[in-house]
């Protein structure tokens, strides 16, 4: 049997980039050593490292192998990229691989975000967190997010994925998206995406304004269209984009019923904190009308006791300045089941000094006096406005 030369072996472990801390102890007994590569202690044996060829450092043994482990799962950065725009996103750098968040821009809201690849690809997430909703933004970010998608909101944002009632800039009709379907559809206005194509549309909103169609849909928002305004039965020539526009069919020959002229009568302004709306009318004395409009969530703001003629002159008084405007109605006919939504206007088209003064201005005019005959209910602060 050949001598063990525990100096030869001693050199051997050297060699494999150890610096030995400990006299040879046997084949198969741990050797206490350094390794030359990461400074970490190691127990290797010289048979293990040297007869079995193993490495002689366990630390730099799991690096390597990791490393080649990562590279099995690397992507290449073309499949990245287009896996990476399959969510309706575009790099705006190179792929930074699976670990690290990668700078890219949302093409539906067109924010800059940092998206995680493997989130996506393989968890299935979405990559956009404003899309998503799960990322809170400022109100007038909000707004100004919404107007340039053609909606001006008409309330606070409260979030994303909470409906926000808004008016459509382009057919002034109230509608009430979320931020979020806002962002993902070409048309966010549900009147906007059918109403020049759509027969069936068009007649609901014709009859939404309180028009009976006696003709088929003419097929253009711009044509005339024979209909029967249902209030008093008369027929009149409609024209659908105003009728959109305004939401009101108005009549002179439309009489009111359940007010009578000839009796005592009020004119009142009242407002909707939540609706961001304000509405002028009248009612005799003795109606519960005004009642019917505080259990609804309206709040008064000025009321002025007038004879029953005056008071309807009055009301129209405020309503043509309205319609000179061009200001569209604040409410759809849904958000007040006791009637009298044609008579509202939005606070962010006419805030509430200028509405005071449409409401004395009209009673003076009707009156022909100067003076203010007008009981003012609160201040601007009282119900909850500060224009």
């Amino acid at each position: 049997m050949a001598k063990i030369d525990p100096i030869a072996r001693a050199a051997e472990m050297s060699a494999r980039g150890l610096i030995l801390k400990a006299p040879y102890p046997g084949a198969d007994k741990p050797w206490p050593a350094i390794c030359v590569t990461c400074k970490n202690p190691t127990r290797s044996s010289y048979s293990s490292v040297i007869t079995k060829g193993q490495g002689p450092c366990f630390t730099c043994g799991q690096r390597k192998s990791s490393a080649a482990a990562a590279l099995k799962r690397a992507v290449p950065a073309d499949v990245a990229e287009a896996q990476i725009r399959e969510a309706n996103v575009e790099p705006l750098e190179d792929f930074p691989g699976t670990q690290g968040t990668w700078r890219c821009l949302c093409l539906t809201c067109l924010h800059e975000i940092d998206v995680w690849y493997s989130s996506v690809v393989y968890a299935g997430n979405g990559a956009c967190d404003y899309c998503s909703g799960s990322r809170e933004i400022p109100d007038a970010d909000a707004r100004a997010e919404l107007l340039a998608l053609g909606l001006e909101a008409l309330v606070p944002y409260r979030g994303s994925n909470v409906k926000w009632r808004s008016r459509c800039t382009a057919c002034k009709k109230i509608v009430d998206p979320t931020l979020c379907n806002a962002r993902k559809t070409k048309y966010p206005c549900r009147y906007c995406a059918q109403r020049a194509t759509d027969p069936d549309v068009a007649v609901e909103i014709m009859k939404e304004a309180g028009l009976k169609p006696l003709a088929p849909f003419p097929g253009s928002v711009k044509a005339v269209w024979k209909a029967e305004h249902i209030a008093c039965g008369k027929q009149v020539d409609a024209v659908l984009d105003k009728v959109i526009q305004r939401r009101r069919a108005s009549c002179i020959h439309c009489v009111r019923y359940g007010f009578k002229p000839s009796l005592p009568a009020f004119m009142y302004l009242m407002v909707h904190i939540a609706l961001g709306a304000a509405k002028v009318g009248i009612c005799n004395e003795g109606s519960g009308r005004i009642r019917d409009h505080e259990r609804n969530g309206w709040k008064q703001v000025l009321i002025s006791p007038l004879p029953g003629y005056h008071a309807m002159r009055a009301e129209q008084h405020v309503l043509d300045r309205w319609l000179l405007l061009d200001l569209a109605q604040g409410v759809s006919r849904l958000d007040m089941p006791q009637g009298g939504w044609t008579e509202t206007v939005a606070l962010c088209d006419r805030t509430l000094p200028k509405l005071r003064k449409d409401f004395h201005t009209a009673i003076a005019a009707t009156l022909e006096v100067g003076g203010e005959l007008a009981e003012d209910c609160g201040s601007d602060e009282d119900s909850g406005y500060l224009f």
